[in-house]
């Protein structure tokens, strides 16, 4: 335990978004804040894209490949094999198909850039449909803190389309207007927007994104480069090295490549301080270190930061680790009767969210929606298109006709599941590992509700091709079981009973009394979008209530 004042006022573990948010905020405040992370700094950003270039199987970890992070602080990746990758697959039949990056900025590097929010339905699953749990808190209360969010972030998007969506009002509009749709996502709109689908009309909405339409916090609009995921190669997208390096300009103390793997705490159940290894940059070795705070934050995503709590021996009665989720998908492609020209701009521009509440819910998950602008996406990337056609023979122009002929009218739909809390679907520490290199043990199992809303997203992009025209369909489901979309959520959620919760609605850690958790993580359910902007809502809020307690601490 560390003698006399402690290092810092607040110890954030993790430069993600949430932790990145954090550390800005406060150090803007004047306080004294240490933020640490897993991985290396990014570095040149044109390498990065150079990687993916030159890499062989072009997978989102591809650009920030590091053989020293890869030894001291891997990043899982999505071929990994069940037993022998950064997961321990308990369930290696049905195995968790979703990755984070460990990088400073998380994984917001290879994040796609959609920021819709969570319904008002979201918070309510409980009182509304009578499954799952509701969070302690609803909507109105996170609406502030989305649109602080929103202008944080840079998001883009329509006010008055998205105004009122499922009851959730908009207070202000968004910092900058919508990405310009492509000749695809007109295309499909003039096609399908307005039609009645299974009894639901369609709308068609651009999906708000924290991708600049204009220059914003100065940084570029987006170029249409295509490669959002893995990396932009100019920034036009977000990511969180935007508000690391605003804290590091406020005065907060950034130390990249630091593996934090404990967390000591007296009997009152007040954290000391913190143990950490800081790896070398060059790969050589790692050094033991510590730290020590008045107030720590651990935001180390929601696989990392419950195999901390669990080393630690922090609230070892309540269901830290359970309940981990994801946006389970699955995809339907087919060609379209006229050309929609993709790769142009990000790979998802516009959605349906027709299904993202109802009575259905009760039965089978919730989704959204995406229109692809990326071909047919991960089933037929376009090299594989191109390899196709190699093998049937043609060649010269007949060959590049063919690719021009398939290659400009593919479109693509993809549904993104809500999960539901099931404390079985797990995160815990790898039996045999070391106490100070934590390797994740994973349980996960897809749920019937699930499945039972893969047969839906079938039979809804089946008539959505027929009311389109388009020929040669074709589904994920159930022929390569599903996807995972990267959106790991659970496994410290929080609630108002320690029994079932990890923290509370302030996302502080029941019974220690100065640690919090921020992330994705604490989620109590999935909800029916992308986490990243809920999370950094939660973030910014838990920003603002930690400012006050250390005022008033002082």
């Amino acid at each position: 335990m560390s003698a006399g004042a402690p290092d810092h006022d607040v110890a954030i573990i993790g430069a993600g978004v949430a932790g990145a948010m954090i550390a800005a905020r406060l150090a803007r405040k004047g306080l004294s804040v240490l933020l640490l992370d897993a991985g290396p700094e990014l570095g040149d950003r044109l390498a990065a894209v150079g990687r993916f270039a030159a890499s062989a199987t072009r997978l989102p970890h591809d650009p920030y490949r590091n053989v020293a992070a890869d030894t001291f602080a891997p990043s899982p990746r999505v071929n990994d094999p069940p037993q022998t990758g950064h997961y321990l697959q308990e369930t290696p039949t049905t195995p968790f198909k979703s990755t984070y990056q460990r990088t400073l900025g998380g994984s917001t590097l290879h994040f796609l850039g959609n920021v819709p929010r969570f319904l008002p339905a979201d918070f309510e699953m409980r009182t509304r449909h009578g499954i799952a749990d509701d969070w302690p808190f609803g909507y109105d209360v996170l609406e502030p803190w989305y649109c602080e969010a929103e202008a944080e972030m840079g998001a883009a998007g329509d006010h008055d389309e998205w105004d009122g969506l499922g009851g959730g009002r908009r207070s202000h509009p968004f910092p900058m207007p919508p990405i310009w749709p492509s000749h695809g996502d007109k295309v499909v709109r003039a096609r399908l927007d307005g039609k009645i689908i299974d009894d639901v009309p369609v709308r068609i909405r651009i999906t708000p994104q924290a991708r600049n339409s204009i220059p914003y916090q100065g940084r570029p609009p987006c170029a249409g480069n295509s490669s959002c995921v893995p990396t932009c190669p100019i920034q036009a997208k977000y990511d969180a090295t935007v508000h690391v390096d605003m804290a590091r300009a406020a005065g907060c103390d950034v130390r990249p490549r630091a593996v934090v793997h404990r967390l000591d705490h007296d009997a009152d159940a007040r954290v000391t301080e913190l143990h950490y290894h800081r790896w070398s940059e060059d790969g050589t070795g790692r050094v033991p270190e510590r730290a020590s705070a008045r107030v720590f934050v651990v935001a180390a995503h929601a696989i990392e930061t419950p195999l901390i709590l669990i080393n630690s021996g922090i609230a070892p009665d309540s269901p830290v680790g359970g309940c981990l989720m994801d946006h389970l998908q699955g995809y339907g492609m087919a060609l379209m009767p006229e050309p929609v020209f993709p790769y142009r701009g990000p790979p998802v521009i516009t959605g349906i969210d027709a299904w993202r509440d109802g009575s259905w819910r009760g039965d089978h998950a919730a989704f959204r929606i995406s229109i692809g602008n990326d071909g047919w996406g991960r089933p037929e990337p376009l090299d594989k298109t191109v390899t196709d056609l190699v093998a049937t023979g043609l060649w010269g122009a007949e060959l590049r006709s063919a690719i021009g002929a398939r290659a400009t009218h593919m479109i693509r739909l993809s549904y993104s599941t809500e999960m539901l809390p099931d404390p079985t679907n797990r995160v815990t520490l790898a039996a045999g590992g070391e106490p100070d290199r934590l390797r994740p043990a994973i349980h996960f199992s897809l749920p019937d509700y699930n499945s039972r809303a893969f047969d839906t997203g079938n039979r809804l992009f089946a008539a959505m091709f027929a009311a389109m025209g388009a020929r040669d369909a074709r589904f994920t489901w159930p022929d390569s079981n599903y996807s995972g979309a990267g959106h790991i959520v659970g496994t410290t959620r929080m609630g108002t009973d320690p029994r079932t919760s990890v923290c509370d609605a302030d996302g502080r850690v029941h019974g220690a009394q100065n640690l919090y958790i921020a992330g994705a993580s604490v989620f109590p359910t999935s909800g029916t979008a992308n986490p990243t902007l809920t999370l950094a809502a939660l973030a910014l809020r838990l920003a603002d209530h930690l400012a006050a307690r250390l005022k008033g601490m002082e």
